[in-house]
């Protein structure tokens, strides 16, 4: 499918942004790239990028330089019970972009996610394949339904004005006694250069547990988002 196609569906469902959450290291990296970044174009340009258990098997079943967006905050959805394990940066993006792919880019919905697929199935097992098919069974922050983005390059370049960033405030800090949420800033902050995003500190609903579950983290497993 298209850009627009999937666009319309999106909007259809009154889902106005898409969201894409990683790492402060990933993360930075995007923002001296100046977009959201493969895999394997990050890998490529030997960059650095957080290690993420789906490695081998993006490789396997050809979506290593794909870009993923969900549908809906993972953080905010699911913080009851875990914060979101891509990592505590998130970026927001106006839905809109669908319209403004680079040329020759392809937009795929999957059906489940790729950790579940097995090997010999045909596609339309893994993917929406019609606009109509897309309409008719999308269903606004169901995880299995990862909107994949296909450019030549491996990239979706940041549009100005169309994206922010939301970052966690674990309330914790690194071993080196920073505070991570102002390292994180820096960070961010630095990476960004010459064209600073706006970035919001993640406000939580009264449910959320993620404060607490940040803090039973390990230091190393901490340091792998933050750091």
């Amino acid at each position: 499918m298209q850009g627009p196609d999937v666009y319309n569906v999106l909007k259809g469902k009154n889902i106005l942004n898409l969201y894409h959450a990683n790492t402060v290291t990933t993360s930075c990296t995007f923002l001296k790239l100046g977009g959201l970044a493969s895999r394997g174009y990050v890998t490529d340009l030997g960059l650095p990028q957080t290690s993420q258990y789906t490695d081998d098997k993006d490789k396997k079943y050809g979506i290593w330089y794909d870009v993923f967006v969900d549908t809906v905050d993972i953080h905010d959805r699911a913080g009851r019970f875990k914060f979101n394990q891509y990592g505590p940066v998130l970026f927001v993006l106006d839905v809109a972009i669908l319209k403004a792919l680079p040329a020759k880019s392809e937009v795929l919905v999957t059906k489940k996610n790729p950790t579940k697929w097995t090997d010999g199935e045909p596609i339309d097992e893994r993917f929406f394949t019609t606009p109509s098919e897309l309409s008719s069974f999308l269903q606004r922050g169901t995880f299995d339904q990862m909107i994949v983005i296909r450019t030549q390059k491996g990239i979706l370049p940041f549009q100005k004005g169309s994206v922010s960033i939301v970052l966690d405030d674990p309330q914790r800090k690194l071993s080196n006694g920073t505070s991570a949420f102002l390292h994180a800033i820096t960070c961010i902050e630095t990476a960004s250069g010459s064209s600073p995003f706006k970035i919001t500190k993640r406000v939580c609903r009264s449910d959320c547990r993620c404060v607490e579950l940040y803090k039973a983290c390990s230091d190393s497993d901490f340091a792998k988002f933050f750091k």
